[in-house]
């Protein structure tokens, strides 16, 4: 008997392996509905594609997938919120890979926490993501401009290793028109930033990070989210009138496998009303 019950455990195990490695390449798309309270009608619908945690590691199939399936997405806006770097033969191919993603879009970059590790060099990555066209928000602001009304965007280093600043990414963005309701948005690696981000009155959080577990239990539920102020797994959570969006992101760190837990480009809707909306389309 104890063979068979080996045997088994043997079996699954390799199957699990298996699955693993295949679904750490199985790109998936997300869409969600974010509800915005008081969104002025000319912003209903403006659609933003939020990539995180590419982690990377040179340009193979997984990486011309990534760039097939953005390119055929809508959006004006591209967001992507850190650990842009897994490898060596990543520092190469990531500006081309970038410019491609965010051709004819705006792009907006926050640093995750591997974004400060060594060997990478954070001033000169930096420094190549705004000479591809990557408008890099560290503790910074901004505003993008759409049918005549605009998008208050904030975005802070990374709130995982205590880098962060909401106080001076706020003061950085503009003030809203006198009687204009203009959103506020906020892109941060970590979504840490969330409890924070509600009390300064940020309407929507875009985070990554948590890789939504990268090795999770059947039905997506992480074992692991490497998060500090929350559980935070992937997907939609709440704090008072603050929305926050995490992604399970593209890339892996550590094990080059990813469980019940496929990567994921994200594309985010601002609508006025109607229920939150996620569902995924495996490609």
């Amino acid at each position: 008997m104890s063979y068979w019950i080996w045997l088994a455990a043997a079996l699954a195990g390799a199957y699990l392996l298996v699955r693993a490695r295949l679904e750490a390449e199985s790109l998936t798309i997300t869409r969600v509905d974010v509800p915005v309270a008081g969104l002025p009608a000319e912003l209903d619908g403006f659609t933003l594609i939020h990539v995180s945690d590419l982690h990377l590691r040179g340009y193979g199939p997984q990486e011309q997938e990534l760039i097939r399936a953005v390119r055929t997405l809508p959006g004006q806006v591209l967001v992507v919120t850190g650990d842009f770097l897994g490898g060596p033969g990543g520092a190469t191919v990531l500006i081309p890979l970038l410019m491609e993603l965010g051709r004819d879009r705006q792009v907006y970059g926050v640093l995750g926490n591997h974004d400060h590790r060594p060997p990478i060099n954070t001033q000169a990555l930096v420094r190549d993501l705004t000479r591809a066209g990557v408008r890099m928000l560290i503790n910074r602001g901004a505003v993008i401009h759409h049918r005549g009304r605009r998008l208050r965007i904030a975005g802070v280093d990374d709130p995982h290793s205590g880098r962060d600043d909401l106080a001076q990414a706020l003061a950085d963005v503009p003030p809203s028109a006198p009687g204009a309701r203009e959103p506020l948005l906020l892109v941060a690696h970590s979504p840490d930033i969330l409890d924070a981000a509600s009390r300064a009155g940020v309407d929507l959080v875009l985070a990554g990070h948590t890789h939504g577990g990268q090795i999770c239990l059947p039905g997506g539920v992480p074992v692991f989210t490497n998060t500090r102020r929350g559980r935070f797994g992937a997907g939609l959570f709440q704090r008072g009138a603050t929305r926050m969006f995490v992604t399970r992101g593209i890339g892996t760190a550590g094990l080059r496998a990813r469980l019940f837990c496929p990567p994921e480009v994200a594309v985010v809707r601002l609508v006025r009303t109607g229920p939150d909306q996620e569902r995924e389309v495996r490609r």
